[in-house]
């Protein structure tokens, strides 16, 4: 079965059919194309283009009269921060986007997927983090579309900059 869009979130309704639940690592999230094959046996071929490219936990890919098959993120092992300070946040952050690693966020708390290299530079700096496994949910994302840079361009034309020092 091809899926090419999204339907519906099983979090926003109440659904009175059976779940047939695809599990998928949290990096399985963002690729538009691949194929996966249900807790069921069903198999399933993604090709997710346009806005919908990407997996949210709950996601409802397929309905039929008594079944629905539903995205569920797997949890995973991760470093959990809960940042003190503002400038520790920028710290922390720095240096996680210096690595290219994905960066999530939970309540007050900075998780980062488990990668020895950043448990070895938290302990070198001296910064408190505990291990545990959770669902990846809300990555932090940097990317903005060009449309938007053409917008703010725009936006802000003939406003001074002013940089004092």
């Amino acid at each position: 079965m091809i899926i090419t869009e999204i339907t519906r979130n099983i979090k926003r309704e109440q659904v009175n059919k059976r779940c047939d639940l695809l599990f998928i690592e949290w990096y399985e999230s963002t690729k538009r194309i691949q194929r996966l094959r249900t807790e069921e046996g069903m198999d399933i071929a993604l090709k997710l283009l346009g806005k919908t490219s990407q997996l949210h936990n709950g996601d409802i890919l397929y309905e039929d009269a008594d079944k629905i098959v539903v995205i569920a993120i797997r949890s995973c092992d991760v470093i959990c921060i809960e940042p003190l300070n503002f400038l520790e946040i920028a710290f922390i952050s720095c240096e996680i986007g210096n690595k290219h690693l994905p960066l999530f966020i939970e309540g007050n708390e900075l998780l980062i997927p488990f990668e020895r290299t950043m448990q070895t530079w938290l302990d070198k700096q001296g910064i408190p983090y505990t291990l545990a496994s959770r669902q990846l949910l809300s990555q932090l994302n940097a990317n903005v579309d060009a449309n938007y840079h053409r917008q703010l361009k725009f936006s802000t034309k003939g406003i001074p900059l002013i940089i004092n020092a």
